[in-house]
């Protein structure tokens, strides 16, 4: 296989554990009570899965660009400030609505979807 190829692998198996994870927590959160712990982990592997995904796919497309615009853009790019909101907002929703949406957690959701971001992020 050329580099290509084998940057298309990377990205087609990252795809398929990124959405097995999406549907590990799907699967969670359809059920009242699950466990806090539980939840937390396929939430740290979720977000693992999804900084490897972004990864891989930003790896493959500088494959099918033309050799003169790849430094136009760069392979590795950090989440800006936004979507790092967006990411713990999203998480911290997942938390408070699997924990029945209790008054006043607010601050402690935000806390662990924080939590979880950053064990993503050194773990990918």
């Amino acid at each position: 296989m050329n580099p290509a190829q084998d940057a298309e692998l990377v990205y087609r198996r990252a795809f398929e554990e990124f959405s097995k994870k999406v549907q590990q927590v799907q699967s969670l959160t359809k059920h009242p009570n699950t466990d806090r712990g539980l939840l937390e982990t396929a939430l740290v592997e979720l977000e693992t899965a999804r900084v490897h995904y972004n990864e891989s796919r930003d790896a493959w497309v500088q494959h099918l660009l033309p050799s003169s615009t790849r430094k136009d853009f760069p392979t590795v790019r950090r989440d800006s400030p936004q979507a790092y909101a967006e990411h713990v907002r999203s998480i911290a929703k997942v938390l408070w609505e699997s924990a029945g949406r209790p008054d006043g957690t607010a601050d402690e959701d935000w806390r662990r979807a924080e939590e979880i971001v950053h064990r993503a992020a050194n773990a990918a």
